[in-house]
Order: structure tokens, then sequence, then C-alpha cells
């Protein structure tokens, strides 16, 4: 493989990252004010806009890294390739080395805007998107309909069924041929070895090595396409250290990400508070989804927010804290009234974010010798890889990571000697307040039914609050494609060249996470695209 980058390839991110702390002030009246005030100030310093293709009015874009240049900027080299994939999760690795173990002599670029390489499926921990990875031509469309019928009409049948169908190969693609290393729960691989992505990353980086035309590029963000005509997409423009480089391709992949870091573009195309938010990933601006708005797609397709759990803004996703604290059954949830509003037992599913956010905000309060039974005991459940080991287990370091986020989130972590002392400070009424936690410490839940095993009394100081936010695994949606991952417009027609993988596509998900669908969509998007463009386009 040529080496052209001169940043390390090999530098992956862990999935121990801080997520971005989004300022709010301590009442409702001043959250709002504080969101609007953030917003307001994030545009003026980014000042990048986009020509809406609906209307031709300019639209402020936020973070994206998507620019058009006009006719009169040239770029400094143009190469002649045969594909480009922009975006180097597991779509793009997916589709890169699907050409290259094909078509040995087609000259493949990967491009990634990043210095590392992975994007979101770094964070990734399940990528059993299809299981359990054999399906009879029956049961596969079954599979679909139930699928589809889980996003309430929003995800796309023929798509599930296509993936449901091609699960064996790709998956053995995956584990066998690439040898990606899995622990297994039962009969299928549940979580990358290691909790995380980086694993599946740095094996598909070293097998990328192998092929001698296959490039890789970091810090080298694609900033548009290149167009004969609405229809037709002959290559990308990408912004390098000495300007622009045009790759003239016979086909672009995009394999971008969805917009979970990019909430002034994702507010255009999503109902969703995103006040109540967390959005983790790397580089999921949304700039794939602006680049298939300059063809004949037109804007892109409405993006869903996916939520599966829930964690404290400011916090890291990895945080012991935020998962005792966000996602346990033995937690005690009041909303900005003071006031419990359904059971926690909800909480450790993946619907409870879209509860979360149903609510002005939401307190998780818990005592001192809460603290201790979780530092103790570990947590009850769990909802990710990373979790896993807090299950049952001690967990070391818990009082220390709560006084260093009284610190750090002075806007989301409160702590009081009394309990009328910590409703103050959290700006609900204190009588409301004490009444539910004299109810609770009851041990019986008449208004919610909570089992009375989960119903740790509140009753030693210090006492602790800490704002719950909607943990936004990713977005997705955007672009439509077809059962070829060909990019299409909103009528099926294909756009000639243009293909699409991973969460920047449409027809996976609801509001909710659908377990797995990630890497399952990106990996038989970024396969079947390399399947057609080497069948139709080489």
């Amino acid at each position: 493989m040529e080496q052209v980058s001169d940043l390390s390839r090999r530098a992956f991110v862990s999935g121990a990252v801080a997520a971005g702390v989004l300022a709010l002030a301590g009442s409702r009246a001043m959250a709002a004010e504080s969101a609007h005030k953030d917003a307001a100030t994030s545009a003026a310093a980014e000042g990048k806009t986009a020509v809406d293709p609906a209307s031709g009015a300019k639209r402020d874009i936020g973070s994206s890294s998507f620019e058009v240049t006009d006719d009169t900027v040239k770029a400094a080299d143009t190469q002649d390739v045969d594909v480009v994939v922009v975006g180097s999760g597991l779509g793009g690795f997916a589709a890169a080395l699907t050409v290259a173990e094909n078509a040995p002599d087609a000259k493949v670029v990967l491009l990634e805007k990043n210095d590392t390489l992975g994007g979101s499926t770094v964070f990734a921990e399940c990528p059993a998107g299809a299981r359990p990875f054999e399906y009879t031509e029956a049961e596969a469309r079954q599979a679909a309909a139930e699928a589809q019928a889980s996003t309430q009409g929003v995800s796309n049948p023929v798509l599930l069924y296509s993936m449901f169908r091609d699960a064996k190969e790709n998956f053995g693609w995956l584990f066998d041929t690439h040898k990606i290393a899995y622990t297994k729960n039962g009969e299928a691989p549940a979580f990358y070895e290691g909790g995380n992505g980086a694993i599946a990353i740095q094996t598909l980086t070293n097998d990328a090595e192998a092929h001698e035309n296959v490039t890789i590029l970091t810090g080298t963000p694609a900033t548009q396409l290149l167009l004969d005509d609405e229809y037709t997409v002959r290559g990308v423009r990408a912004k390098t250290a000495a300007g622009y480089t045009d790759y003239l391709a016979k086909a672009v992949v995009l394999a971008t990400g969805g917009m979970s870091t990019n909430k002034t573009l994702l507010a255009q195309y999503s109902s969703q508070d995103l006040v109540k938010t967390i959005g983790w990933g790397a580089g999921q601006d949304g700039d794939g989804q602006l680049m298939a708005e300059q063809t004949a797609h037109g804007r892109a397709n409405h993006l869903t927010v996916d939520s599966l759990f829930n964690n404290v803004q400011g916090f890291a996703y990895d945080s012991p804290l935020g998962a005792c604290v966000g996602m346990q059954p033995t937690d005690f949830w009041v909303n900005e009234d003071g006031v419990r509003f359904m059971s926690e037992n909800i909480s450790s599913t993946a619907v409870s974010g879209k509860v979360v956010e149903t609510q002005g905000s939401v307190w998780s309060i818990l005592d001192a010798d809460a603290v201790q039974r979780y530092a103790d005991g570990g947590c009850s459940r769990h909802y990710s890889g990373f979790a896993d080991p807090l299950v049952g287990n001690p967990i070391e370091g818990l009082q220390d990571e709560i006084d260093g986020y009284l610190k750090t989130c002075p806007t989301e972590c409160f702590e009081a000697d009394t309990i009328a002392g910590l409703a103050a400070k959290i700006g609900v009424p204190a009588e409301t307040l004490q009444a539910e936690v004299d109810a609770y410490n009851t041990g019986t839940d008449a208004e919610w039914s909570k089992e009375p095993d989960y119903i740790w009394p509140i009753q030693t100081a210090p006492f602790y609050a800490f704002r719950v936010s909607s943990g936004m695994l990713n977005t997705s949606g955007g672009i439509r494609i077809n059962t070829n991952a060909q990019v299409v417009d909103a009528r099926g027609t294909a756009i000639a060249g243009l293909y699409a993988a991973g969460v920047c596509t449409s027809g996976w998900d609801g509001e909710v996470y659908g377990n797995g669908t990630c890497q399952g969509a990106a990996l038989w998007a970024g396969r079947t695209a390399a399947k057609h463009i080497v069948a139709n386009l080489l």
C-alpha cells in the first residue's frame, strides 16, 4: 500500500472519550436561554453556510467540513483513480477492501478527515447487526418485517431484508476472512474484543496495507463531489496541506457517518430537543449528507436520533458514574418539578433516552449509602461492552469521580447535606422532593410498581443530584440508497458513480437504536457498493 500521509494511521481513538460539555444553566429558563446563546455563538464562530437545494437559500452548516468552491478555485493536483472511499469506519474499510480483493489492479483511495482512523466504529461495541448471521429466505423477510415494524415504519424493509439475506457472507468476511476478534454470547458474537471496535479498525488497516493499490490518507477531508451533471458523479475534491486535490474516479463511496457531533446542522433535520441529548462520535458532522445534496438526491432525508443509553453532560462516554446514575433500575429520578415520572426499571433500556427527552430536566438522586453500594457491589445491569465489568463487581474510584465532576460539571452535578438544600440547588420545590423521597423510602412503589429490591432508601448525607441526558448513539439517515447501495433521488433513480454506506444512509432505524444496526448496515452497504462497482464500473 502506498503511504502518502505523514500522520499516524495507527493512532486509534479509545472508547474512553470525554463528551463535549453543553453549558446549561441550573433552572429551566436559564437552560433554554443558555442553549440559544450557545447555538448563536457556535454559528457566529463557524460562519459556514451551504445553499439549500430545496429553496436555494443559504443555511448554517455548523462544524461540517463540507464546502463548495467556485469554478475559479483550481485544484493544486489532479489524480486519476478508480474508487474513492470517504470515511474510514467499518463501512469505508468494507468498501475499500472488497474492491481491492475483487479487483487487485484498481486504484483505491480512502480519505479520512480525522487524524486517526475508524470514525465512530471505534466507539461501536456490538458488530452483531444481523444476528443470528444465517437466515433462510423466509426468515430474512420475516426479520425485515419485524425490524421495520419496530421502527414505527421509519426503516426500509427492502434494505433490511437485503442485510439479513447477506448476513452469513458478510459476517463471514468480517470474522473469518479478516479474523476480527470478538467475544461470544451464546451462539452469536456479542461484542468486539476489548469492548469497542478499535480492534476491528486495527485489523482492517493492517489488511489494507497488504494491498499495493490502496492508499489511505488521514487529515484529508473530502470537501465536495465533482459532477458532470446532477445525476453523474466523476470524483471528489479533498483538502490537503498543499491545497485541493481532485480525485477523478469511476465511483465514490460516502461512508462519512451521521451528524451527531454537529447539532447546528442536525437541528435542521430533526425535531428532537437537542439540548437534552449527548452526541458522541468522531467527525460525524454531516459532510456526507451535504455532498449528496449536490446531486439530484437533493436535500437529505429526515434523520433519526438513535438513543441507546443515558449519561450526564460532560461525563466521559465510559464513565462508571454515568452508568450508575443513568442506566440502573436502582436509580431514583425526578423531573424539573421534583416529581418521579416513571419506574426507573426502564432506565436500562434503549427507550429510556426518549423518556428522558420528554421531561424538562431529569435528576438522578442518590445518597452516600448508594454511592458505597455501587462502589462495593457494582451495577445491576449493563448496556455496553465497556460497562460489562461494572456489573456485580466493585467500582474503584467512584467517589473520586463524583468529586471531580462536581468541579468540572457545575451545572449538571450537585451535592448537599439535606434534601431541602439539594432541591434548592437543582431548582425544584423542596416540599415536593421531600415528599417523593419519603414515599420512596417506604420501600414500596404504589405509583409506578418498581420492584422493592431496586428501591434503595435515600437517607444518608451527603446527597447528590446528576442531570441525566439522552445518549445519542448516533444519527441515522440522510442519504437514500437502493439495494446496490447506490445513492438515489426521491423516486429511486440512481446517481451514477455515487454510493453510500453506514449511518449516513437512510432506512435502518427509528428514534430508538435497533440493537447492532449500525455495524451491520455499514458492513452490508460497504461490501454491496464495492461488489456493484467491481461488476459494473471497473
